[in-house]
C-alpha cells in the first residue's frame, strides 16, 4: 500500500501521516518519506536534525550529473533509499528526501531527476507500505510525481481555506487518474462541522478535535488518536481491491 497524504496548511496532515506510519507498523514494513522542505514529519518522528536528500548536493551530482555536463534524467536511486533513510522501530524507516527549494519545477537539474526518480522507485517497486507526507498545498499534486500512489488521504478542516484546498486536490487526484483519493476531515468540534464538510465531500474518515494532539504538535511529538481505525478502513479497501 502506497499512501500519499496532502492538504493545506495546518490541516494536521503531518501528525496524521507520523500516526498512521506508527499504526501501520505494528503489523507491516513501514517507510515514511518527509517530502516537505519543513521537515516536519521527520521531527515528529525524532529526527527534527535530519539533513535530506534534496540538500545532499554531492550525493545529487553523483547520481544525475553526466561527465559531459548533462543531467542524467532516470538516474539509479535504488540504493540511497536504504543508505539514507533512519530506523524509527524494528518496522518503521524513515527517508527524508525533502523537496527543491527553487522556482521552476520542471528544471532539469540533478535535484528534480533525483527526487522525481526516488519517488517513482518508493511507490512502484518497493515491497513495504510507504506512506508520503507531502508539501502542504497544491504544488506536489500540480507536478504529476504521485500519480501512480494506490490512495491519496485529502486532509481538511472544517473551514472554508481549507475545503476549497480540497476541492482543488480531489479535482487534481481526478485528472492524474488517482482512482482512490479520500478526504479526512481533521480537527472536528461538533456535529456541524463534520455536516459542512459532509455537504462539500463524501468523507471517508473523521477524527474529533483532541487538545492532547494539539499540544503534542506544538510540542513536535505524536499523540494521534483515531489513528487504529483509519488505518484498518485502509487496510479493507486494499484487502477488497
Amino acid at each position: 500500500m502506497k499512501i500519499a497524504l496532502a492538504g493545506k496548511g495546518g490541516s494536521g496532515k503531518t501528525t496524521i501521516a507520523a500516526g498512521i506510519a506508527k499504526t501501520y507498523s505494528k503489523n507491516f514494513k513501514v517507510l515514511a518519506i518527509d517530502a516537505d522542505s519543513s521537515l516536519n514529519l521527520s521531527m515528529f518522528l525524532g529526527h527534527g536534525d535530519i539533513v535530506p536528500i534534496s540538500e545532499m548536493r554531492k550525493a545529487l551530482e553523483e547520481k544525475a550529473r553526466l561527465p559531459e555536463g548533462l543531467v542524467r534524467m532516470n538516474p539509479d536511486v535504488r540504493d540511497m533509499i536504504d543508505k539514507y533513510s533512519v530506523k524509527i522501530n524494528n518496522n518503521l524507516n524513515l527517508l527524508a528526501m525533502g523537496t527543491v527549494l527553487k522556482a521552476g519545477t520542471g528544471c532539469l537539474c540533478p535535484e528534480n531527476a533525483v527526487l522525481r526518480t526516488l519517488l517513482q522507485e518508493l511507490v512502484l517497486k518497493r515491497d513495504e507500505v510507504v506512506i508520503i507526507d507531502l508539501e502542504a498545498g497544491l504544488e506536489p499534486m500540480s507536478r504529476g510525481t504521485v500519480r501512480k500512489v494506490d490512495a491519496i488521504l485529502c486532509v481538511t478542516e472544517a473551514n472554508y481555506g481549507s475545503a476549497a484546498v480540497t476541492k482543488k486536490l480531489l479535482k487534481f487526484t481526478r485528472e492524474l487518474g488517482i482512482k482512490k483519493a479520500y478526504v479526512v476531515a481533521n480537527k472536528i468540534r461538533s456535529s456541524e462541522e463534520l455536516e459542512f464538510l459532509k455537504e462539500n465531500f463524501d468523507v471517508f474518515h473523521s477524527i474529533p478535535y483532541n487538545e492532547k494532539t494539539r499540544m503534542g504538535a506544538f510540542r513536535g511529538e505524536i499523540v494521534a488518536s483515531g489513528m487504529e481505525e483509519l488505518v484498518d478502513k485502509l487496510i479493507e479497501i486494499e484487502i477488497k481491491h
